[in-house]
């Protein structure tokens, strides 16, 4: 009896064995591609001149090709990886990979890949690629992953309006060297991804997404608040009624405004009481006519 069950054992030790290999190489392959990322990731921000920015860009590309091909990847941590952010949602079901490359010519290339379970529970991988040049009517777009607002995303937050479930973005853009903008976005999940969704009550808009542009050098934190279940950011006006529309001299007035989600939308609320405890300070707007240097 012995003699029979021995080479079945040792069978049973081998499988196990072997599995136990297999997801330790596995684990092991992902931590080895973290790691040449991680080599790779400051030379996006600091090379030293555009050609080697964007072919270290390349070879950043190619390195997630081959991570991202693999659905396991969705629900390794990338610890590593604090260069740019790396966006997962609670459920494993949505992660977004964004960085960003500054160029000589004080433009920002934004690059970003989503990896998601669509309403088929099938693994996809989707490269976005931004929208050149001005965009006029941005506020008001449903997009897709060929037609995005590029920006650097720092928050992902997901809400529900009915049954359908969304994902609320917060993100980055440092537009040129007189302005910079927050984009607060919306992104949801069908067969595919698409941005944009009619959630946003401004005043007496409708909008698919907000847009706060505002002078390079201020500073504007546009932040989700559990506590009030709101999107809260700093009122900015111009420095006098001269320069409305010219978004360069935009700057905080000392208000805070903000999005209030409810019933799976989100209404704009006026000068409310500051939430973050924090004394934001006055400003006193210059005299007509006088413009700023």
């Amino acid at each position: 009896m012995k003699n029979r069950l021995l080479p079945k054992a040792i069978f049973i030790q081998s499988i196990f064995t072997l599995l136990t290999f297999t997801v330790s190489a596995q684990k092991t392959d992902f931590a080895f591609y973290e790691s040449e990322i991680q080599k790779i990731a400051p030379l996006l921000l600091n090379g030293k001149n555009d050609k080697e920015k964007l072919k270290a860009n390349t070879d950043f590309i190619a390195l997630w090709d081959l991570v991202l091909d693999d659905p396991k990847s969705m629900k390794y941590d990338f610890d590593m990886l604090t260069t740019f952010p790396i966006l997962t949602s609670k459920d494993k079901k949505l992660r977004i990979i964004n960085w960003y490359i500054p160029l000589s010519n004080n433009i920002n290339k934004y690059f970003a890949i989503v990896q998601y379970y669509n309403n088929k529970k099938e693994y996809k991988v989707e490269y976005l690629k931004p929208l050149e040049g001005e965009v006029k009517s941005a506020k008001s777009l449903k997009l897709n992953n060929s037609q995005w607002i590029g920006a650097l995303y720092y928050s992902l937050t997901p809400f529900k309006r009915g049954n359908k479930e969304y994902y609320l973005l917060l993100g980055w853009d440092g537009n040129d060297d007189r302005t910079d903008k927050k984009i607060i976005e919306v992104l949801s999940i069908s067969n595919s991804i698409s941005f944009g969704a009619p959630v946003f009550f401004y005043k007496k808009q409708k909008l698919q997404r907000f847009i706060l542009e505002y002078k390079e050098d201020a500073l504007v934190s546009v932040k989700y608040n559990n506590d009030i279940n709101s999107i809260v950011f700093p009122n900015v006006t111009p420095l006098n009624d001269d320069l409305i529309g010219l978004y360069d001299f935009y700057i905080p007035d000392g208000r805070i405004d903000a999005f209030e989600l409810k019933n799976g939308t989100f209404r704009f609320k006026e000068n409310i009481q500051n939430p973050f405890k924090v004394k934001v300070p006055n400003i006193k707007k210059i005299d007509k006519g006088l413009f700023p240097k």
